[in-house]
């Protein structure tokens, strides 16, 4: 079973690379599985920031109904459409997708002191940036 935080990068390198080619709708969905990694990972203002960015391009998405994603997970119909978002990119077509864009991930999570400062650092954003979204964990 791969790493939750190595997971996580590889959601948000296929987020960042969909941003990158003008995909915002593909962007979107890598970005609720990644958001769902981060709060699994106790992770919560990574979620957030996943969840805001997401809010910012469509802000009639359907996780504006909840105020976190830890809310948002515990709603049926939350929890039914990240099934499927996970049915549409599940682990191996991840890699598979990182692979073919020709990213190459390496040992960058050992660059970064905390697995929250390596998914803001792929966000584009410093953990200061985070700090609008509560304390650190």
């Amino acid at each position: 079973m791969a790493d939750p935080i190595h997971l996580l990068g590889i959601y948000l390198h296929l987020a960042r690379a969909a941003e990158l080619g003008r995909r915002p709708h593909a962007r979107d969905r890598l970005l609720i599985v990644a958001a769902a990694l981060a709060a699994d990972s106790m992770l919560p203002r990574v979620a957030a920031l996943c969840r805001e960015r997401v809010l910012e391009h469509n802000p009639n998405h359907l996780l504006r109904r909840w105020e976190s994603l830890d809310e948002a997970c515990e709603d049926s119909d939350f929890r039914h459409f990240l099934k499927q978002l996970q049915r549409r990119y599940p682990r191996e077509r991840a890699e598979r997708m990182l692979q073919e864009s020709g990213l190459e991930m390496g040992n960058e999570r050992e660059a970064y002191f905390t697995d929250e400062e390596y998914a803001a650092g792929l966000l584009g954003c410093s953990l200061d940036h985070l700090d609008r979204f509560g304390p650190a964990p």
